[in-house]
């Protein structure tokens, strides 16, 4: 009888292991599997000109890619410019109903404002546009766009000599040609200020059959890009007008007296 129980122990214990190593062995066929496709995906994701050692297709995405950058850096800069104008504009408004307000002795819908509150939305709006107008003057969004602008247009004529090289020249002088775009190139880039990365990540997404962006990666980048850019000046324009509402809805419902 104890033969019998120390067997079945024995077979008990040797059908774990078995499924234990069963197990462990679809684990790591599983782990395989997931690292073989994790490599197909990356390596789809690798940039054509790095797939092959060729220094003359690196420069020739080098000044594709930065010259697309630039632009964008200098499109941005003019966004930016104008949305700024927009914000102060829209403040100056707000500060200029506020007092208009207060001299015709007027309501704001179901709000009683009071001379107090008056004077101190009048200060803050004041203290406001002076700030905001100090920051956004010292970017000089003009200018920059300007420069980069002018940047793109010259390593764009790099771009085009390094295209034409390619058909009409021999081995030995293109050669030579390729190291000359190259040091024109650095002494390009040594002139002007470089761009914000989320700038070649929007130039990326504009270009994204090329870059193999799929969609999640393309609304998250635009997503991004919205917030870094564009949504301090919306923030600055809509959102006295949302407080205004909001505070008025609260009175309607008798959430605030």
């Amino acid at each position: 009888m104890f033969k019998s129980y120390q067997n079945r122990i024995m077979k008990n214990l040797l059908d774990d292991i078995k499924n234990s190593y069963l197990f462990y062995g679809f684990y790591q066929r599983y782990r395989v599997k997931r690292r073989l496709r994790n490599r197909k995906r990356n390596k789809k994701k690798i940039p054509p000109y790095l797939l092959k050692d060729n220094f003359e297709q690196e420069l020739n995405y080098k000044l594709w890619s930065t010259k697309g950058a630039r632009f964008e850096a200098s499109t941005r800069n003019l966004v930016q410019k104008k949305l700024s104008a927009q914000s102060v504009g829209f403040l100056s408004a707000y500060l200029i109903v506020v007092n208009i307000v207060h001299i015709y002795n007027l309501s704001f819908w179901k709000l009683n404002i009071t001379a107090n509150d008056v004077a101190f939305a009048s200060t803050a709006f004041s203290i406001l546009i002076l700030l905001y107008s100090q920051l956004e003057g010292a970017e000089d969004h003009g200018v920059k766009a300007e420069k980069y602008h002018s940047c793109a247009l010259e390593i764009g004529e790099l771009y085009n000599k390094l295209r034409l090289s390619k058909s009409q020249e021999t081995d030995e002088e293109k050669r030579k040609r390729i190291r000359e775009i190259s040091n024109e190139y650095d002494l390009v880039l040594r002139k002007y200020d470089n761009h914000k990365s989320y700038d070649r990540e929007k130039f990326m997404l504009n270009k994204y059959h090329y870059h193999g962006l799929n969609f999640f990666e393309r609304f998250f980048g635009q997503a991004k890009y919205y917030f870094l850019v564009k949504f301090k000046y919306h923030l600055l324009i809509w959102a006295p007008l949302i407080l205004f509402v909001g505070l008025n809805i609260l009175k309607i419902y008798e959430v605030i007296k």
